[in-house]
């Protein structure tokens, strides 16, 4: 299962997009609203998350996606459940997929030491890697 969470501010087409995409194809996948059920996008889409951050299990996670957006980025790395949830991925050797802003977060986890990363322009400093 790959979980994508979605916290207040998130950028609407990083969390859309690869939900839309991913469940055409047939993965698992569900979206995971920290905070609450409803979660407001940085552009004022509200959506209704699949299940809330405090109700997931670790046990069944094989990839977590992050979208970027500001303050989505900021609320997520807030987030005790998605600071587990990432470093249950790493410390597992699963795959963790952070957009645009969302990447600060994996560098401040200390997570992208002497890796090749991406991010949005601006955000390299955060991220204590090879950008």
């Amino acid at each position: 299962m790959i979980d994508l969470f979605l916290a207040e501010g998130f950028e609407e087409v990083e969390a859309l997009a690869p939900v839309d995409i991913l469940r055409r194809a047939g993965v698992k996948i569900q979206t995971v609203g920290v905070g609450g059920p409803r979660v407001r996008g940085s552009h004022g889409v509200e959506v209704t998350a699949d299940v809330e951050a405090k109700d997931i299990s670790l046990d069944h996670l094989d990839m977590v996606i992050l979208p970027g957006g500001m303050p989505g980025t900021k609320n997520l790395e807030k987030s005790p459940v998605v600071r587990a949830a990432i470093l249950h991925c790493a410390q597992g050797g699963r795959r963790i997929a952070a957009i645009c802003a969302a990447p600060s977060i994996l560098g401040h986890l200390g997570l992208l030491k002497g890796q090749n990363a991406t991010c949005f322009p601006g955000f390299e400093p955060e991220l204590g890697a090879k950008t």
